[in-house]
């Protein structure tokens, strides 16, 4: 497969452009064709993800340039890795997989405790008291336009644990599924449930006394 490695700066400008989220079949031609060597298709792909992949390493690093730096780091292995990649199956969570190793493995080797984004927390049928708008991918502290109120909830969503927070993430910020996540993060799906359960209490605890001040 000839491929020209985009730039870091490339892959960021690709990320900015937001382009609209394959459908299962385009996806899965994509992948039968980057897996047969068209480049095109895997660049077509790479365009497609790259701006969540950046969303989520940040959420993790807490920082643009090294997030940019992750997401390229895991199209790289994923593309070492295609034909280990089976037919049929959803690209999101084998790539969030990929993309989460190379994460967990950075924080550990800079022995850093991971940054979640600012992008929206959607709303959840079961449990959830508030709502954000979707940002740019910059850090809560810099931004001007965001309100005290979302302020500290990005304050609160730092100080979860990163199985916490990278629960959160991959189900409000990315809206995987639970089996989805299970295979991201390797575990049994009633541990997701369970996880996501404690996530979400935690993190209403936190922002509970500052919205109580507020009323």
């Amino acid at each position: 497969m000839e491929l020209t490695w985009p730039s870091s700066r490339e892959f960021s400008r690709v990320a900015a452009r937001r382009p609209p989220e394959l459908n299962a079949v385009e996806e899965i031609r994509l992948i039968s064709g980057a897996k047969h060597g068209d480049a095109q298709s895997f660049e077509i792909l790479v365009q497609r993800y790259i701006g969540r992949a950046i969303r989520v390493a940040y959420g993790y690093v807490g920082n643009r340039d090294e997030a940019t730096e992750l997401a390229q780091e895991a199209f790289f292995r994923v593309y070492k890795s295609l034909e280990r990649f089976r037919d049929g199956e959803p690209f999101a969570p084998w790539f969030f997989r990929i993309l989460r190793n190379a994460c967990i493995t950075y924080i550990q080797k800079h022995r850093r405790k991971g940054h979640f984004s600012k992008d929206q927390v959607r709303r959840d049928e079961s449990d959830s008291s508030f709502e954000l708008p979707d940002q740019h991918t910059t850090s809560p502290h810099e931004d001007a336009e965001l309100s005290e109120t979302q302020r500290q909830l990005w304050s609160c969503l730092e100080m979860l644990s990163v199985n916490h927070r990278e629960i959160i993430m991959l189900r409000h910020f990315e809206d995987l599924d639970y089996a989805a996540i299970a295979e991201v993060l390797d575990i049994p799906i009633g541990t997701v449930m369970s996880r996501l359960y404690h996530a979400r209490r935690k993190l209403r605890d936190l922002i509970e006394p500052y919205m109580e001040g507020r009323a």
